[in-house]
């Protein structure tokens, strides 16, 4: 049985359109796809009577005028709103390719039956600002039906459109999850090809905030690492990659063995490893960035104790944990238990200790459904899956 469709932040949609690009698609054609969709549905919400498409400055402005122009082949009476003068290249050139027949307004009439909201994108956030805001309460008042594309424009402010329908192009956009006062929303398909959202693109990289020039040590956040003692070179393996990821402060609570890199600060606990010192302990989170607990710890007796009283001690402090490798096996049942929260927890297991981590026979549909955006799980092998429970992707 495969995966449900993936559920996308709108801060994604980006990433998706560069993936998109780099695989060569062309996003003109795109957009006729979207605007073909969005003038589907248009023509279904209001049989008769003119349509008004409201279109802002980008590529969602676009999408507006495709709609407009289709419609109007197919001999629907339509007008045009520009709330803001194209701006974008593609934008710009769908607009002038509008027939002359088509009217041009200033604003929504009286008795308009369907508008179609094609102003902001999902790239944009925050509350509109002028002339966008003073649009956005003209439509609302006027009690207009309206069809969003992709996103109601002003969505997660007061000045949000209420969209009876909103049509979401390829992924359908985690935001519109529970929102009062918001319709329906659907996914329809507009060529863009499964991997650029559904497996791991090099434009994923985007999401790693850039290491900034003027930055200095703590600038790029700490990471503590409970780890090593049996098996030391986990920890080294896991340290290093910190470093060069471009985290700017690498501790290491572990127990006596080989040397580390001279990056990482180490606190050794003597031959074995059991239940810290709470004082000792409790600082080293407070500057953590991240925890990292598990790799090469083993199952000696007393790593148990500080397996539970690490994870604890972080989630009691909000700091975001890392549980991996026997890690994991330890935490299994806390983690199934785990409220929900606004806690951060990346689980990291392979096939083995996805196991005991569902507690029996293990699958992608089991790893999806047991992740949540507090309990995210990537899940190591030949293929990795990642799933906060509603986006996943595969790392081929």
């Amino acid at each position: 049985m495969p995966l449900p469709a993936p559920l996308v932040p709108r801060s994604e949609v980006a990433l998706i359109d560069e993936a998109a690009a780099a695989m060569g698609l062309d996003i003109a054609a795109l957009m006729e796809c979207a605007g073909a969709a969005l003038a589907h549905e248009a023509k279904a919400m209001a049989p008769e009577g003119r349509i008004v498409i409201a279109c802002g400055p980008g590529n969602n402005g676009g999408d507006g005028y495709v709609c407009a122009r289709l419609l109007a082949a197919s001999g629907r009476s339509v007008a045009v709103w520009p709330v803001v003068e194209p701006k974008s290249p593609l934008c710009q050139r769908q607009a002038a390719s509008l027939p002359a027949t088509i009217e041009r307004l200033d604003g929504i009439p009286p008795g308009t039956p369907l508008l179609v909201d094609a102003i902001l994108g999902a790239g944009v956030t925050g509350r509109p600002r002028e002339p966008v805001a003073r649009a956005l309460r003209q439509i609302r008042e006027s009690g207009t039906i309206i069809l969003s594309a992709d996103v109601p424009t002003g969505l997660g402010t007061e000045l949000m459109l209420p969209a009876k329908l909103t049509v979401c192009f390829q992924v359908a956009k985690s935001e519109l999850l529970g929102i009062p006062g918001l319709g329906e929303f659907k996914t329809v398909d507009i060529g863009i090809p499964a991997a650029a959202y559904k497996e791991v693109q090099p434009a994923c990289m985007r999401r790693y905030p850039a290491l900034k020039r003027t930055g200095h040590k703590g600038s790029h956040g700490e990471l503590l690492i409970v780890a090593g003692g049996v098996f030391p070179g986990a920890l080294e393996f896991a340290a290093r990659a910190a470093v060069i990821s471009g985290c700017d402060m690498v501790r290491a609570w572990t127990a006596d063995g080989p040397p580390l890199p001279a990056t990482v600060v180490v606190n050794r606990q003597g031959a074995s490893l059991t239940a810290a010192d709470p004082e000792e302990l409790t600082p080293l989170l407070v500057r953590a960035s991240t925890v990292l607990i598990g790799p090469g710890l083993g199952r000696a007796p007393g790593i148990h104790e500080l397996i539970h009283q690490v994870f604890s001690l972080a989630q009691e402090m909000g700091v975001p944990v890392v549980v991996d490798a026997d890690a994991i096996t330890v935490l299994a049942d806390t983690l199934r238990a785990l409220p929900k929260g606004d806690g951060q927890v990346l689980v990291t297991p392979h096939r083995g200790e996805a196991r005991i981590l569902l507690g029996g026979a293990t699958d992608e549909l089991g790893l999806h459904a047991f992740a949540r955006p507090d309990r995210v799980v990537l899940a190591k092998g030949p293929v990795d899956l990642v799933s906060d429970g509603r986006r996943w992707q595969r790392n081929p």
